[in-house]
């Protein structure tokens, strides 16, 4: 695959690349919009929606709109969580299609150009990845307890809770 995608041309790359994520996107909204629809097979993705991450991608999308489509791109593992969201509150497909073709135009881009090169790199030298990621994980720890702590104490100030 490696060999294929950089065999490429940059923009039909940036375009393969942007038809997954329409691709991607698009049955990602739809679960969720299933899900809003009561399926008793989708109770799994409903319950799911109950999870942190959801709750933060619903307040994401309720402040931000049709933005938020686009603006979750930039990020990692909360573009599913927004793109639910979207289906699963039945976001109009007025607002939700040209914000979804921007925001997969962005991610194709992204990957496209230097994503595509980090994901190899890390494949190729997998040791160079772990204290990344141990850094991550310690980061996202203090974190965690930080908030916790401050739970407890009630010093929560208004943007830890979004």
């Amino acid at each position: 695959m490696k060999e294929w995608i950089e065999s490429l041309d940059l923009w039909a790359a940036i375009t393969v690349l942007w038809a997954v994520g329409i691709l991607r996107t698009s049955i990602m909204f739809s679960l969720g919009h299933l899900a809003a629809a009561g399926g008793a097979r989708f109770q799994r993705i409903r319950s799911a929606l109950e999870h942190p991450i959801y709750r933060k991608a619903q307040a994401f999308v309720n402040r931000w709109g049709a933005l938020a489509v686009p603006a979750c791109f930039f990020t990692v593992g909360f573009q599913t969580a927004v793109i639910v969201t979207t289906g699963f509150t039945k976001m109009s497909l007025s607002r939700w299609i040209p914000a979804m073709l921007v925001g997969t135009f962005i991610w194709g881009v992204i990957y496209g150009t230097v994503g595509m090169a980090v994901v190899w790199a890390w494949l190729e030298r997998p040791w160079i990845a772990t204290p990344i990621i141990l850094i991550a994980v310690i980061l996202v720890t203090v974190r965690h307890f930080y908030r916790r702590k401050a739970r407890r104490t009630g010093n929560v100030q208004a943007h830890d809770t979004i």
